[in-house]
């Protein structure tokens, strides 16, 4: 009986250390998941434009050796040795129906059968867009970001307010009928020249590094020790 309770203790006790170092492995692997999304959130609030690890992993020049940088820039250099973009752009043409002013105002672009606006837009990448930038110091890697940049373009546009006017005209006389294709740019008319957004090419972005706030609290603290205590002799 005696050598029957021992087997039981030992194995109360065996199975008890190997539950608590279960317990405490998983604890320590729970600590380190919240303590790195706690640092990362802290972080973006002192620096918004602060990349996540998250992010620069999924970044195409995150972790890259020399040599896999040496590689990129060879095929993307070609033969003669082009100089290669830290934050590579697509030019395309585009014959949207509409367009952005200066102003930020949507407007409508003229077109009549064969007669179509085009335009060329040069895109940020799909794989760099809102990514660290490539071959840049791991050191600035987080603080980078490839940028799409907009510049404005000539551009016939219609006159809102003059379509306006028309659209009121046509309802007081039906019978009356303007044709809105026939392209006259006087003052006066339906169409006009003006400036329309279009993409103009992907720049990279250095972001400064965040100054660190200073402890208020302990200054707080310093400054009331430092005040002079009230001696005996000031209450009589």
């Amino acid at each position: 009986m005696q050598i029957a309770a021992l087997r039981i203790v030992i194995a109360v006790v065996w199975l008890t250390a190997f539950m608590w170092l279960r317990f405490t492995a998983a604890s320590n692997i729970t600590l380190s998941i919240l303590s790195q999304r706690i640092e990362e959130h802290s972080l973006r609030d002192h620096n918004p434009h602060r990349i996540s690890s998250r992010e620069k992993r999924n970044s195409p020049g995150f972790g890259m050796t020399y040599r896999e940088i040496q590689s990129i820039l060879r095929k993307e250099g070609g033969e003669g040795g082009s100089p290669v973009d830290c934050c590579p752009s697509v030019v395309e043409t585009i014959s949207p129906t509409g367009g952005r002013t200066r102003k930020g105002a949507y407007v409508e672009l003229y077109r009549h059968l064969e007669h179509i606006q085009t335009f060329f837009e040069s895109s940020c990448r799909a794989d760099v867009l809102n990514k660290p930038c490539r071959f840049v110091d791991k050191k600035l890697m987080n603080r980078t970001r490839c940028v799409q940049k907009f510049s404005y373009t000539y551009a016939i546009i219609g006159n809102p307010d003059k379509f306006q006017q028309e659209k009121m005209e046509r309802q007081e006389h039906p019978h009356r009928h303007k044709d809105h294709h026939i392209l006259v740019l006087d003052p006066g008319s339906l169409w006009r020249l003006d400036y329309i957004q279009v993409r103009s090419g992907c720049s990279c972005e250095v972001f400064p590094k965040p100054k660190k706030k200073k402890a208020t609290g302990m200054k707080a603290k310093k400054g009331k020790s430092k005040e002079r205590k009230p001696r005996d002799g000031d209450f009589s």
